[in-house]
């Protein structure tokens, strides 16, 4: 990036490349509920357009949705936003568009970047509920399952850091440790990786270990469990 331009926004352009299947249907109600939740907490500003909008478009919708359907009608939504954006500030801003709101920094500009800004999060948004809709019983079993398991070997170290424990000398090991509690949802991030739990230790990406590789650093051990490691050599490492 040249002195003077401004940094890209990365993602303006991004849609997602597929449907995802539902496990139950999205109650158009529901979506309307969550969305505007949604943009209360994050751009409150908008909540009389997108509510307008919604409103609108919906009156040709079925009242709840299947994958397919949802992926269609969330491309007419977040079109309808972006002419509704670009009006708003035709009609209301029309003969201040070129004057300079901010130091090299004219309204038409400024306002059309906060927007990309606030349709990029309108669409992970939409995205966000249709994974949340396609979750299936079995990866919410699963997830308790990780969840259970990283709870319970926090303790374990929580006690062994707390109460210590004896050495081959007779001394005691004990000290501080960050810990994972409240932080087991991490293990959900496993069901969109692609994990290869059989692979020897001594494996590496592309000589023996086939899949993704994660890094937990603070209070996500659950994430490491959840690809395949285990107690014992998260423990000793």
């Amino acid at each position: 990036m040249a002195q003077g331009e401004l940094p890209e926004i990365f993602g303006s352009d991004w849609i997602p490349k597929s449907t995802l299947d539902f496990t139950q249907p999205l109650l158009a109600v529901a979506a309307r509920r969550e969305i505007l939740l949604f943009v209360t907490q994050q751009h409150d500003g908008k909540i009389s357009l997108v509510a307008d909008i919604w409103d609108h478009l919906i009156t040709s919708e079925p009242k709840q949705f299947e994958g397919p359907s949802w992926s269609k009608f969330s491309k007419r939504f977040i079109d309808g936003l972006s002419k509704g954006l670009v009006s708003q500030l035709d009609s209301k801003m029309a003969e201040e568009k070129q004057s300079e709101v901010i130091p090299r920094r004219d309204v038409e500009t400024y306002v059309t970047r906060r927007n990309t800004h606030f349709l990029l999060d309108m669409k992970l948004m939409l995205r966000r509920l249709a994974h949340y809709m396609s979750v299936t019983v079995k990866q919410r079993l699963d997830w308790q399952s990780h969840m259970t398991r990283t709870r319970y070997m926090d303790e374990v170290l929580k006690q062994i850091f707390t109460d210590g424990i004896e050495t081959p000398d007779g001394s005691k090991f004990g000290g501080k440790g960050f810990r994972s509690t409240w932080q087991e949802a991490v293990v959900a991030v496993a069901s969109g990786l692609k994990s290869n739990p059989n692979a020897d230790l001594s494996a590496t990406p592309g000589n023996g270990y086939q899949g993704d590789l994660v890094a937990p650093m603070i209070r996500d051990v659950g994430l490491a469990l959840a690809m395949g490691d285990t107690p014992l050599s998260v423990m000793a490492a």
